[in-house]
């Protein structure tokens, strides 16, 4: 089986994400909007997947396997939804004058529409994939690229001395190396794999784009402003919607992955 050792790799993650995400979420957690609970409970959640995926298939636990790939299906509309969500309550905090958001609300954006872009393309190929076993472990396993960046970025607080408020500003060149480093992880792993490096070399491109858009694009006052308009609107709908269409993405990829019936085998 490809990637024996992944499964520890992916779960040496989670408690990096308590670290990560303590000075902007877990100490003012009560204060949080809830668009932000919901996206850090359904990335969690798919990191622990992935994870726990890796490490049944490579002890020979096939049924729990597939009981895990079955319940992604239903996992993944929540976590896109989430992230969707989450644009949302960044924007309002950023129009409230939370300093952290007031600083990269609007450039963070470009960062999660890569992860979402990249989310939603892998997952759909691994479902298309999973009888080939080193397409759909790549596929699947890729996916936790899009998940690097927001806990690199903000490790980076450690050695840059971000230790809360007034000190949030030192982040910029933190997030900017977040993105190369999982950019960097993707090339490092795309490395000599042809086809199935493919969705590495993927999510290598997709990360220094989201990069790129962060330091461009991100801080333009138009942007800036347009994002702010967003503040205004409600976020469950296109939470809803967005629920709908990735839903929409894994029957779709689920689909593609049927072996063909007979019948239609002979047809061809």
């Amino acid at each position: 089986m490809p990637y024996r050792h992944a499964h520890w790799y992916v779960l040496a993650l989670l408690p990096l994400i308590g670290i990560a995400f303590f000075p902007t979420y877990w100490s003012v957690l009560p204060a949080a909007p809830w668009e932000f609970h919901v996206h850090g409970a359904t990335a969690f959640a798919w990191l622990l997947l992935v994870g726990l995926q890796s490490w049944t298939i490579h002890h020979g636990q096939r049924l729990p396997h597939r009981a895990f790939g079955r319940s992604s299906l239903l996992l993944f509309p929540l976590f896109l939804a989430g992230g969707v969500g989450v644009l949302f309550g960044m924007s309002r905090q950023m129009v409230a004058g939370s300093e952290f958001h007031t600083l990269y609300a609007a450039r963070l954006v470009w960062l999660d529409a890569a992860s979402v872009l990249m989310m939603a393309w892998f997952f759909h190929e691994a479902l298309r994939h999973r009888r080939t076993v080193r397409l759909h472990s790549a596929y699947m396993l890729a996916t936790v690229i899009a998940l690097l960046p927001p806990i690199l970025g903000r490790l980076t607080a450690i050695p840059l001395g971000v230790t809360g408020p007034g000190t949030f500003d030192r982040l910029y060149p933190g997030f900017i190396a977040g993105q190369l480093l999982a950019a960097g992880i993707a090339f490092l792993i795309a490395r000599g794999r042809g086809a199935e490096g493919r969705p590495w070399r993927i999510a290598g491109w997709l990360s220094i784009a989201g990069g790129v858009a962060f330091a461009t694009v991100g801080g333009m006052s138009w942007w800036r402003d347009l994002y702010a308009g967003a503040a205004t609107l409600p976020s469950a709908p296109f939470m809803l919607t967005t629920l709908v269409a990735a839903g929409a993405v894994s029957w779709s990829g689920w689909q593609s992955g049927k072996r063909p019936q007979l019948g239609s085998a002979i047809a061809a």
